[in-house]
């Protein structure tokens, strides 16, 4: 990456018949850079691509692509790859015809767009002399035909829509290793639009993480991991994602749990020690692998295993504490003792967030 900004998007809005799907959206991706717009169903991320590829008009604000201003272009001039979830690849063309079509529409020479249609199947790992029709194929290789597609114009951007939700989770987990690597071969700024943040740790350079509209926080993968700027990022971030524990600085040394119990922890994670005033209502972000099950000691949250779940070399132990849930994460071969346990968090500065506007309370250590 270059460290100039490539993509300027600067107060972008837009609003479906008085609901406002995206609210003064301003962000700035580096040339070559891989970034995802992640979020749940609903937040706007979709709408900001379609924004990008021209296929949606913003209400208002402003979009330059390598010192461009391309607010007002159509999309066929603004040399944008597109990737549909649905890959949208014409059913009654070859493999070969679909890849060319972007190519024929700006009148490419048959020799020229023929070599690009090979170099683009190549890239993707299909056979440049695959003659069947996309009907033929998995969807696996459906996927690699559409944006083998998407960037045999040369793109100046690559526009991903969910391009895995349509996969098995084997497959998934194979083709975004492949996205990653096709991306470091071609250079090509990439920005995919994803709800599955595990897809967006493992292939971007930078995440946009996204909510009613907003962006939230737009950093690398492990500053949002470790450092969210909201409890909606800490508890949607990870795998599985932080559990956030409600709970009430009661004075300086203890903590109101939600159903009125009393937490005396150690003093690290003591109120005072976190600047935490008397009566201030908090939501503790704890993450499920810095969790530790214990029979006895200081400073443990009182818990009850409510179920196990073995997920190969791990298991999640699902504990109630407090009037709350939480996840832990642990080695399947460590033994539970239960159901009756003590829970006891990682003594460092933990994260908080103010219980009503959930903005982070202090900077993580």
């Amino acid at each position: 990456m270059t460290g100039s900004s490539y993509l300027r998007i600067r107060s972008v809005q837009k609003s479906y018949k008085g609901a406002v799907a995206l609210h003064d959206i301003n962000l700035d991706v580096e040339q070559g850079a891989f970034i995802s717009l992640l979020g749940p169903s609903g937040c706007g991320k979709s709408t900001l691509l379609q924004i990008l590829a021209g296929l949606l008009d913003a209400d208002r604000g402003q979009i330059e692509l390598g010192g461009e201003d391309i607010t007002d272009l159509p999309p066929w001039k603004r040399n944008i790859g597109l990737v549909f979830q649905n890959y949208a690849l014409f059913p009654h063309l070859s493999i070969r015809q679909n890849v060319r079509f972007g190519l024929d529409m700006l009148g490419m020479d048959r020799a020229e767009a023929e070599k690009r249609v090979d170099e683009s199947l190549a890239m993707v790992g299909l056979d440049p002399a695959l003659s069947r029709r996309p009907g033929e194929l998995s969807g696996g290789q459906q996927q690699r035909v559409a944006i083998a597609r998407a960037i045999a114009i040369r793109p100046r951007l690559l526009l991903l829509d969910e391009p895995l939700s349509n996969l098995d989770a084997v497959l998934r987990h194979k083709v975004r290793l492949e996205l990653r690597e096709l991306h470091d071969r071609t250079g090509i700024t990439t920005i995919m639009v994803t709800h599955d943040q595990a897809e967006a740790l493992a292939t971007s350079d930078r995440i946009a993480v996204m909510n009613s509209g907003r962006i939230q926080q737009y950093e690398p993968p492990e500053t949002l991991y470790r450092a969210p700027a909201t409890a909606f990022i800490a508890g949607f971030v990870g795998s599985p994602p932080a559990n956030l524990l409600p709970l009430t600085a009661r004075d300086a040394d203890s903590w109101t749990l939600a159903n009125g119990h009393v937490w005396r922890p150690l003093a690290r994670l003591a109120p005072q020690a976190n600047g935490v005033k008397p009566g201030t209502a908090c939501l503790m972000a704890l993450r499920p692998e810095t969790l530790a099950i214990e029979t006895a000691g200081e400073g443990g949250l009182s818990a009850r295993i409510a179920a196990i779940e073995f997920v190969g070399g791990d298991r999640l132990v699902h504990v109630e504490t407090g009037g709350t849930q939480l996840t832990v994460r642990m080695a399947a071969e460590q033994a539970i003792a239960g159901p009756e346990i003590l829970l006891f968090p990682p003594q460092e500065t933990p994260l908080l967030f103010d219980a009503n506007g959930g903005m982070r309370l202090q900077a993580a250590l």
